[in-house]
């Protein structure tokens, strides 16, 4: 159930390639398309200081913010954000040092889904290795 938000000064890379991100992190957490969002926010320049945008016309790296259920181990929101890491530098032609992305944890009883109020399910299994 990711929610992942991007947000740059740069106009958004379409929702086909949006949907292509969001079908890449399905794919690692073996989760149903449908149950992953990804939302471009473009800033206004003048609103955001990041000292790597620059305004010399060269693509701006995201800032992202990645919401996802509690019961997904340490080990795998890692492999996830370094997935979302390479989509987006791959993507978006930036540097992949410069994709900022950081996690947020939806707990039991914090998150309508689907139209409930989410209390919790079984710990997702951590990654066995590639």
């Amino acid at each position: 159930m990711p929610v992942i938000t991007l947000m740059s000064p740069d106009p958004g890379p379409g929702r086909p390639a949006l949907a292509r991100v969001a079908e890449a992190v399905t794919g690692l957490l073996g989760i149903p398309a449908e149950h992953c969002w990804v939302l471009w926010q473009r800033l206004d320049a003048d609103a955001a200081h990041r000292p790597d945008w620059r305004d010399d016309g060269s693509p701006c790296a995201p800032v992202g913010f990645v919401t996802c259920k509690e019961t997904y181990p340490k080990e795998l929101v890692s492999e996830l954000l370094l997935l979302l890491r390479d989509e987006l530098s791959t993507l978006l032609a930036v540097p992949a040092d410069e994709v900022y992305l950081v996690v947020r944890r939806a707990v039991p009883g914090e998150l309508l889904v689907r139209g409930n109020v989410w209390q919790g399910d079984a710990k997702v299994p951590a990654p066995t290795g590639s």
